[in-house]
């Protein structure tokens, strides 16, 4: 947002220099990313009248102009391409020193004498207009010195206005801040102005309205537009716009048209309101209709772009077709030209995820749709538009016609927020007093309908969105009391454990302060978390860090089932950061499509963050998770990377790492029966196990290819291989394994110390098994199938060999197991080993349905 301080200075009169006001508004949160000096003090430049126009006898682009300077006439050699006698434009001369450092000298330019220079407005520093010389009004003296036309220097403050602030996206939003910091008085420009005709038909409320003069106005969608206003002016003459509002449109980067266009961007940038005018002759049956596109619709724009239209975009349409795509730009075929004489004078509210929506799919910004994506102020409709017609009136010479056309069916209501004295002090660790905090909100014009001893009650107007809460009216106290007068103080915490009389010496003074009894704080989760971090990055995974908010098409794309559980925004800044995301999964699959897409092909990711959902009772919910990504040929190494990559490798990989990340934080994998205290450890259970709540169901996984994550027999996480056409939205070819489990309980037992074990005194001794099986068994059940009935003194099983051909037989396939059998309490011999071997084997016969080799 540009900001002249001359403007400026008309709303609230302040004698501050431009670096004080700088710094005292990036204190109260309007950073102010820019200032720039423009135009000069003119000195020897004034206003020339050109007297007669000549062609140059030795260059086609040039010409000589005779000057009259007010005191003599002098003869100039010119290259503007719009310079005509009789013109007044500035004059520098001889001796003059431009903005820019140039200094006039008289010269001979291919042969004739040139006595002083023409200036256009980037010549002047007063815009980065080179088209032609500057036009100044012809009522104007020669010889009248610049600056007594266009002003002195200038300073032009570029803000950054965050999004939930879009009342200060104008002249009169910085201007109440302004005003309310200095304690000043703001003035408001007068919009009054004479009517003509009879009163506007229709009623005063509803959806259509009619105004005498033939303009109809109708609202279809009120959603999408909760209200339009139309202003119908007569008579219209059309020319340019005053050269004091010329200069500033160009200070704030608009290009000056002609007066009815300049005054409605004059207008926006004042108040914040877009307006649009239309030429009422254009307009078939003198009808305007606010409602959606239809499918395959198309409409010319006034940047001669033809746009493809679909029906989630709103429109103003006359009889026939759209005009105007509503909020962010108007038709080439309504729009003002020379010839027009009556104009409809438009100024509505729009719904601003609906115009964000449609700027983006169409690729189209302006500075209409940047200030109707922020939300406009829905009260202050109609005093733009007074404010536009008064300055038509007086600079167009229009005939307003009586009364409005406003389609305003549903106000809103009103909203008041109770702000506690003591709260507030509380909250900001000042000792501001009861009758300070309610002449800080009144200087922010928030009145105070009541008031008790403890608390006020504010009406929020309408053209503060952001203020919902009692923290916000608190943040507006904290802005204009002076967040550099609020005291810092270092940040301090209390390290201790368990409960203050169990806190070690050295902390003694640390745990009196806490009561007796009552708990410390506990960073175990802390720590474990770190751990983790430290165990994956050891790995040799890399973190990842995504943002909390996602998209819905995304979310969508990997599980279009879950829609319930999300939480969407009410406000979303833009459609890709609309939701609080439910899973990590989505982000890391986007990760890793994004890596491949720059030709990255092998890739290890992981990321610890946090999830957000609503569950059963609706209510919302966050946890913490992690995910883990794989891609390419992850610990191959040297020419066996160029090998074809199956696509059990990355499967088998990612279990492998999960395999090694329990073992790190104490968690059983082995497939031992647990002892008496232990937990059941890892596991992975079939498809039919429903995954846990906030995790991703299945859909995102490649059928067969995916299993549920239990952590001492609780479903916890789910991994697995990307289905192909999920793969296929980020061009990923080859197989991708992911995997996403809950961090709490994967901590659980990494502060526990696990008990010890007493080294091995008796040798071991090891046999070997080889079943034929079905295809159909898995090797878990055999492994279980051998715990079940093993003699206390197995203490392994380990496959190291799976075999198939017709020799095995059609659908079979042999596996050879390695047990270890050892006694705590002599050394076996080999017909005892040999003696619980054999039993193994026939008790295994009975057991499951397989053939000893």
């Amino acid at each position: 947002m540009k900001v002249p301080l001359s403007w400026l200075k008309e709303f609230v009169a302040i004698e501050v220099t431009p670096e004080a006001l700088v710094e005292r508004l990036t204190f109260a949160g309007l950073e102010v990313e820019g200032l720039t000096r423009i135009g000069s003090d003119f000195k020897d430049i004034v206003v020339g009248e050109v007297i007669s126009v000549n062609p140059h006898p030795n260059a086609d682009r040039l010409t000589l102009c005779d000057v009259a300077t007010g005191r003599e006439t002098v003869r100039v050699v010119c290259g503007a391409p719009n310079v005509r006698a009789g013109n007044k434009v500035p004059f520098a001369a001889i001796g003059a020193v431009l903005p820019n450092g140039m200094k006039i000298k008289s010269a001979k330019i291919r042969g004739e004498a040139s006595f002083g220079m023409l200036c256009a407005e980037d010549e002047l520093g007063l815009s980065e207009d080179h088209a032609g010389l500057m036009q100044l009004p012809c009522d104007i003296p020669a010889g009248t010195p610049l600056i007594e036309v266009v002003g002195g220097p200038d300073v032009v403050l570029t803000i950054e206005v965050t999004p939930n602030r879009p009342d200060c996206l104008s002249i009169l939003g910085i201007a109440r801040e302004v005003a309310a910091l200095y304690g000043c008085r703001l003035n408001l420009p007068s919009i009054k102005f004479p009517e003509t005709g009879p009163a506007a038909d229709g009623p005063a409320r509803s959806a259509t309205h009619s105004v005498a003069g033939g303009l109809t106005v109708v609202v279809e969608d009120t959603e999408g537009c909760p209200r339009y206003t139309a202003r119908l002016l007569r008579n219209v003459t059309i020319g340019p716009s005053p050269l004091a509002m010329r200069l500033r449109l160009a200070r704030c980067g608009i290009r000056p048209i002609n007066n009815i266009v300049d005054i409605t961007n004059y207008v926006m940038l004042e108040c914040g309101q877009p307006l649009h005018a239309f030429d009422l002759a254009l307009l078939a049956e003198g009808r305007i209709v606010v409602r959606r596109a239809t499918l395959g619709e198309k409409m010319t724009t006034l940047d001669e772009v033809e746009r493809k239209l679909t029906p989630d975009m709103l429109v103003i349409a006359d009889a026939q077709s759209p005009v105007a795509i509503a909020g962010v730009m108007g038709g080439a075929q309504s729009g003002i030209l020379a010839t027009t004489r009556d104009v409809v004078l438009e100024s509505a509210c729009f719904k601003p995820a609906l115009i964000r929506k449609t700027s983006k799919t169409l690729g189209l910004s302006s500075e209409s749709s940047y200030r109707f994506e922020r939300g406009v102020d829905i009260g202050g409709v109609d005093w733009a538009s007074r404010r536009a017609t008064a300055l038509m009136v007086a600079h167009a010479g229009a005939a307003a016609a009586r009364g409005v056309v406003d389609c305003f069916p549903v106000e809103p209501k009103g909203r008041s927020i109770v702000c506690r004295f003591d709260r507030v002090r509380d909250l900001l660790g000042v000792d501001i007093q009861d009758n300070e905090i309610a002449s800080l909100f009144e200087a922010l014009t928030l009145t105070i309908v009541d008031r008790s001893k403890k608390s006020c009650t504010v009406k929020v107007p309408t053209f503060r969105p952001d203020l919902e809460a009692e923290v916000d009216l608190i943040e507006e106290v904290a802005r204009l009391y002076g967040l550099d007068k609020i005291p810092s103080a270092l940040p301090h915490s209390q390290f201790v454990s368990g409960s203050a009389d169990q806190a070690p010496p050295e902390r003694s003074a640390q745990a009196r302060a806490l009561r007796p009894g009552e708990p410390g704080v506990n960073d175990a989760f802390i720590r474990a978390t770190i751990m983790c971090r430290d165990t994956l990055v050891g790995l040799g995974l890399t973190e990842i860090i995504n943002y909390s908010l996602v998209s819905e098409k995304l979310l969508t794309l990997c599980d279009a089932a879950r829609t319930a559980q999300r939480i969407v925004l009410p406000r979303p800044i833009s459609v890709d950061q609309a939701i609080l995301r439910d899973a990590l999964l989505p982000q890391m699959i986007e990760t890793l499509g994004r890596n491949r897409s720059r030709q990255i092909a092998e890739a290890a990711f992981f990321e610890i963050g946090r999830v957000f959902f609503r569950n059963d009772q609706q209510a919302y919910t966050e946890e913490e998770h992690v995910a883990l990504g794989l891609m390419g040929p992850v610990g191959r190494t040297g020419y066996d990377k160029r090998s074809a990559l199956a696509e059990t490798d990355s499967f088998l990989w990612l279990k492998g790492i999960l395999e090694a990340l329990c073992r790190k934080l104490f968690i059983r994998v082995d497939e031992r029966p647990a002892y008496e205290g232990q937990g059941a450890g890892l596991a992975f259970q079939e498809l039919t196990v429903a995954a846990p709540p906030a995790l991703y169901d299945l859909g995102c996984f490649e059928k067969n290819r995916a299993m549920v994550i239990t952590l001492d027999g609780m479903p916890c996480g789910v991994f697995g291989l990307v289905r192909e056409a999920l793969r296929r939205e980020w061009r990923l070819v080859e197989p991708v394994a992911i995997l996403e489990i809950r961090l709490a309980p994967l901590l659980e037992r990494v502060t526990t110390v696990p008990a010890a074990e007493r080294l091995p005194v008796y040798p071991s001794v090891t046999r070997d098994i080889a079943l034929r099986i079905n295809n159909r068994l898995r090797h878990v059940d055999i492994v279980n199938a051998i715990w079940k009935i093993a003699p206390k003194e197995l203490t392994t099983v380990e496959l190291f060999d799976i075999f198939s051909s017709n020799e095995i037989g059609v659908g079979c396939k042999s596996m050879a197991y390695s047990l270890t059998y050892r006694s705590g309490e002599r050394t076996l011999t080999d017909d005892e080993v040999n003696r619980l071997h054999l039993g193994l084997k026939d008790r295994l016969r009975n057991e499951i349905s397989v053939e000893i080799r």
